[in-house]
């Protein structure tokens, strides 16, 4: 019998249940040390979970209003034209006596057109006297001269469209102008 043996025998207790308790307490940490593990790892995966998530409504947010933009910018060309033509109306014609109320009827549909552009964020962009904006405008011509300090928009031939989503602008038709250039 070993010194260890008989130290438990002689106080009674058998050597097997000595080692028992230290077992069990053994075999409790290594349970609590797996399931704090097991904890760690559903932490992470939730939180990849929720951040995958939150990327999804981003990119979901993002595609809705490219969809919208897209959409909005097809139906908005289609109207361009008649705006011009009746456009050309208002400013083209001599105005008579008895052109007056056909003019006066033709700029109420105007402004009826952009109020509702406008509620879709649509806008008309006619730059006259600002500084030339090539995602916005198209210079058709221009000339140079001493009175211009940066190229500036001197006259609109064709106005142009943009659609507004907050603070950036998307152009759906730049506007047509002519551009003053400083001399080089």
């Amino acid at each position: 019998m070993s010194q260890e043996e008989a130290v438990a025998t002689s106080s009674g207790e058998n050597p097997g249940e000595a080692k028992q308790p230290e077992t069990a307490e053994n075999s409790l940490r290594k349970e609590l040390d797996a399931a704090k593990k097991e904890i760690e790892s559903l932490k992470d995966s939730w939180t990849r979970e929720r951040a995958e998530f939150q990327n999804y409504k981003r990119r979901t947010a993002q595609e809705f209003s490219n969809i919208k933009r897209e959409a909005v910018k097809s139906l908005v060309a289609s109207f361009l034209t008649p705006i011009d033509n009746l456009d050309r109306v208002r400013s083209g014609v001599n105005v008579t006596e008895e052109l007056k109320p056909f003019v006066e009827g033709v700029e109420m549909i105007l402004k009826e057109f952009y109020s509702v552009l406008e509620k879709s964020n649509v806008f008309r962009h006619a730059p006259q006297g600002e500084p030339f904006d090539p995602t916005l405008m198209e210079a058709l011509s221009s000339e140079e001269g001493d009175q211009y300090s940066e190229e500036t928009v001197i006259e609109v031939y064709q106005a142009g469209f943009y659609i507004k989503d907050n603070e950036d602008k998307f152009s759906l038709r730049p506007a047509r102008v002519r551009i003053g250039k400083p001399k080089a």
